[in-house]
């Protein structure tokens, strides 16, 4: 008796842990690569109203530009772009850091955000190249 329930609970144990393995690998494929160390989540890609442009949200791997914040090591940080397509311009909204273990470490909403000019060979460079027409 006492091994057919640990049977059940090693079953139930690898069942569990399989899918949790799913769910990672699922969660990484939603996201597509558009320069070095930077992803895009296509899903995610919204149409603005007032000017024809779009927001979206790159993720960013750390690649020794982020310092640590609080003492914590940024693993990627997360951050809402507004591009306008027409006037080839972008701004950044939100930016939230995550340390190594996906844990949050910091956030910063930027309200007074200006539009600076797409620069290419960046990533959002890469987004604007892909959304806007020419």
């Amino acid at each position: 008796m006492l091994n057919k329930i640990i049977s059940v609970l090693l079953f139930f144990i690898l069942c569990v842990s399989s899918g949790l393995v799913y769910a990672e690998t699922s969660e990484v494929e939603t996201w597509q690569k558009v320069s070095d160390n930077n992803y895009i989540n296509p899903d995610g890609v919204v149409g603005t109203e007032d000017m024809y442009g779009f927001t979206f949200i790159l993720k960013s791997y750390n690649k020794g530009q982020y310092e640590p914040v609080n003492g914590q090591k940024i693993q990627y940080t997360l951050s809402q772009y507004t591009i306008d397509c027409v006037k080839r311009l972008y701004k950044i909204g939100v930016i939230d850091s995550y340390g190594y273990q996906n844990n949050f470490v910091n956030g910063d909403y930027n309200k007074y955000a200006k539009f600076q000019p797409i620069v290419s060979g960046t990533a959002v460079g890469a987004v604007a190249a892909k959304l806007c027409r020419p």
